[in-house]
């Protein structure tokens, strides 16, 4: 995705959810993490929590035990706020904005990860994540008239379109997201598209298409693991964008 000239990418995401206890936090953060953070001058810490939801079997049948678990989460910035990070014993999560291609980001993200590790060997993931969710945005006057699928099929792929073609009323769409998940086995990918409309229940006046491509896996693995897996989920998150959209739409991206 970092080979154009100019990109679309209004948000990326890397994020490990832990497998509980594994990180222990109960408190501040551990002063070997900190240390690791020293291009991340602005910070802060908050409370947070999660549901927990198990049910149990009894002669009486399923009983339902409900508890809610509290966790402190730090959070961390660098200068311009370009990056932050948010560390729990829960999760550790890495979101960029402004994107800067994926290997520093990546990087960023695994040394995250082998800091938690350093301080906490027993550290296992249970759910590794990546996002990009990409705002197609073309309001130029270059880019022609037309709001609905008939403006759109000329820099996104037409299969991505039918829900667009079957509203046909440019002057009355509010909002059409579509979601496709896909099952590898372990890997999985959630792609959602469309319009989001950001003044919704308005009829919808914006030329905006989202591609939000997120790529994830359930299964236990060590910070050692992460790596290849997010190489794998990259590469796949690149291959689906580049299915969705068209040459018209690459050309005005230029090349980098």
């Amino acid at each position: 995705m970092s080979r154009y000239a100019k990109d679309f990418i209004t948000q990326v995401v890397l994020r490990a959810d832990l497998i509980p206890g594994t990180a222990p936090i109960p408190g501040p953060l551990p002063a070997s993490v900190l240390a690791a953070m020293e291009n991340y001058p602005e910070r802060n810490a908050v409370n947070r929590s999660r549901t927990e939801v198990r049910v149990q079997k009894t002669p009486q049948g399923p009983v339902r035990d409900t508890r809610t678990i509290n966790f402190p989460e730090f959070n961390f910035w660098t200068v311009g706020r370009t990056l932050h990070a948010a560390i729990s014993g829960e999760y550790v999560l890495l979101s960029q904005q402004h994107y800067g291609g994926y290997e520093p980001f990546r990087d960023s993200f695994l040394e995250l990860l082998d800091a938690m590790t350093a301080q906490f060997p027993t550290l296992r993931i249970r759910r590794l994540g990546m996002r990009y969710v990409n705002e197609i945005k073309l309001p130029e006057a270059d880019a022609g008239p037309g709001l609905g699928a008939d403006f759109w099929e000329h820099y996104v792929n037409p299969l991505l379109l039918g829900g667009l073609r079957f509203a046909a009323n440019d002057e009355a769409l509010a909002r059409h997201i579509c979601t496709t998940e896909l099952n590898y086995g372990t890997d999985r990918a959630t792609i959602r598209y469309g319009i989001f409309n950001g003044e919704y229940p308005k009829p919808n006046r914006r030329r905006e298409f989202i591609l939000d491509v997120d790529t994830y896996c359930q299964v236990q693995l060590t910070a050692e693991g992460a790596a290849a897996k997010l190489d794998d989920y990259h590469a796949a998150a690149c291959q689906v964008f580049e299915t969705a959209i068209t040459d018209s739409l690459r050309a005005r991206m230029g090349r980098a």
